[in-house]
């Protein structure tokens, strides 16, 4: 059994608590917040904190699971690591290579396991996604488009400073990027456009991949819809005979997802493909959680993958600002 302290109650963090309330082999034992705590009713079975290092100093806590806002990330992953937790950490796990370095430096220094929530690879679309892409139906696929379109944080101003989040290119472009190089391999170059707000943070993203493998992806991420604009995701996989095509709308963020469909176009046959519902959240920490018990390797979401993905990150931002193409 794994014995969890949770740090940060937004979004993300009820989505934890609710993922773990559902996984047999973990408990979250203490939430630690400075914020007023809300929903008392619903999360009355839980200790709460206000200070970090009193979180880390309790002896009733194995993993720390780390759900602050990104430019945070680092001294807390640290921090934990000193203290000999374990920990699991929203993603992005940072804002550059050299920060991810020196996370990693730590936590291999200090002897625990660190986990990242690429949250993607464990969402039952995409992961049926990945698993056609092994098959003799999507193999070598040559075009991908993929979305990622929300509205602006209205919960939050720390959105709007790429200092502390990255904006969009941070914080939902990195979803379809880890998710292309997981699908597709190393990437060739990148070349990107883009929109800033008043505060230099990229809003507005549109990137092209070229794969060494020869494949190429387009891909969309903004924070700046207008309002009404339902929360949308899509995917669009291409081989030269067959199409697998992802559209996802939801609410403001990925709550109330109220239209979904995965359509596969094979050999002039519409074939809508049946997708389990499973919570993605729930999935992911259940085998973080497992990795953990079992002393077993973390396949799914290596570290180098997340170092990797970052790189990515830097290199589109540097599109970004040149206007040029960056080779990889």
């Amino acid at each position: 059994m794994q014995r969890v302290g949770l740090v940060g109650l937004g979004f993300i963090g009820k989505a934890h608590i609710e993922a773990y309330q559902k996984i047999s082999n973990a408990k979250v034992v203490a939430i630690c917040t400075r914020n007023k705590v809300r929903d008392e009713d619903s999360l009355s079975d839980y200790s709460f904190v206000s200070d970090y290092d009193e979180l880390l100093l309790r002896d009733d806590i194995d993993l720390v699971d780390i759900c602050l806002p990104t430019f945070l990330h680092e001294e807390y992953i640290i921090k934990a690591a000193r203290a000999k937790k374990n920990i699991i950490c929203e993603k992005p796990i940072s804002l550059s290579v050299e920060s991810v370095k020196r996370i990693f430096n730590e936590v291999e220094k200090c002897g625990v396991r660190l986990f990242v929530g690429h949250v993607l690879r464990f969402w039952p679309e995409y992961q049926s996604i990945k698993a056609y892409s092994e098959t003799d139906i999507l193999k070598d696929i040559e075009i991908v488009h993929a979305q990622r379109l929300g509205q602006p944080a209205t919960w939050s101003s720390w959105f709007q400073y790429p200092e502390k989040s990255g904006g969009a290119l941070f914080d939902l472009h990195l979803h379809d990027i880890d998710f292309l190089y997981y699908l597709l391999g190393e990437v060739k170059y990148v070349y990107a456009q883009g929109s800033q707000n008043k505060n230099g943070a990229w809003n507005h993203v549109l990137t092209t991949l070229t794969f060494e493998n020869g494949a190429k992806a387009f891909v969309e991420a903004s924070n700046q819809m207008p309002p009404g604009y339902p929360f949308t995701m899509a995917l669009r996989a291409q081989t030269h005979k067959n199409t697998l095509d992802f559209q996802l709308k939801a609410g403001l963020n990925i709550e109330s997802i109220n239209n979904s469909s995965l359509i596969l176009y094979e050999n002039e046959k519409i074939i809508e493909v049946p997708v389990e519902k499973a919570d993605p959240f729930e999935a992911e920490l259940s085998y973080f959680v497992d990795c953990l018990e079992k002393t077993q390797e973390n396949k799914v979401v290596p570290l180098e993958d997340v170092l990797y993905v970052i790189r990515l990150l830097e290199a589109i931002n540097l599109s970004l600002e040149t206007g040029h193409e960056v080779y990889i």
